[in-house]
């Protein structure tokens, strides 16, 4: 890192200086595979509650033009970008949502950390799709519309992923996708709200 740069976020924000910031700011999380319905839920609840959402796909996307679709960690590049931006709006005293995966434990500590740190509240929702079939259609039969990235995805990486996917130990919300759009959707509003 040049000397002249600020130091890049940490890794855990106990001891970060941050101004003090009176709010009743969130940070919502939204985890789980792709295909699970979090982008969609993400969306929905962020338009009810007039929180922005910030979203892995879309960040990587607008990166591809650079490369993006080549790097060696574009997940752990995402993570980086989300975390700035959750500081920026914690820091506005706004509330933020985060669209990714989560699966490293240590970016959901970290989080969890900015969140306390920031004096927001922290709230996790876990998608999940209960029917691997429907969980494959939607996969490989999604259509987005997200720049420089791609709609379809591949099952066998997500079948890899779920079956190593970290619990979140009854921190989160777990919302089965299969139960109609208006019941989950309800059921994170209160969720986020509480």
């Amino acid at each position: 890192m040049p000397t002249d740069l600020t130091p890049r976020l940490p890794a855990d924000f106990t001891d970060y200086d941050l101004p003090s910031v009176a709010t009743n700011a969130r940070l919502v999380v939204f985890s789980g595979l792709p295909g699970s319905g979090k982008s969609t839920l993400a969306d929905a609840a962020g338009a009810e509650l007039g929180i922005p959402v910030f979203a892995t796909d879309w960040l990587l996307g607008a990166l591809t033009p650079f490369g993006g679709r080549y790097f060696e960690a574009p997940l752990a590049i995402a993570e980086e970008v989300l975390t700035t931006l959750a500081l920026r709006q914690l820091l506005a005293g706004q509330s933020v949502i985060l669209d990714h995966p989560t699966e490293r434990v240590a970016t959901r500590d970290r989080w969890r950390s900015l969140a306390r740190r920031a004096g927001a509240e922290f709230r996790v929702v876990v998608c999940q799709c209960s029917d691997p079939e429907v969980h494959r259609d939607r996969l490989e039969g999604r259509s987005r519309g997200i720049p420089g990235w791609h709609d379809a995805g591949d099952w066998s990486n997500v079948q890899q992923r779920l079956a190593s996917f970290p619990s979140w130990h009854g921190e989160a919300l777990s919302v089965d996708t299969v139960q109609p759009r208006e019941l989950a959707l309800a059921a994170v509003i209160r969720h986020i709200t509480a």
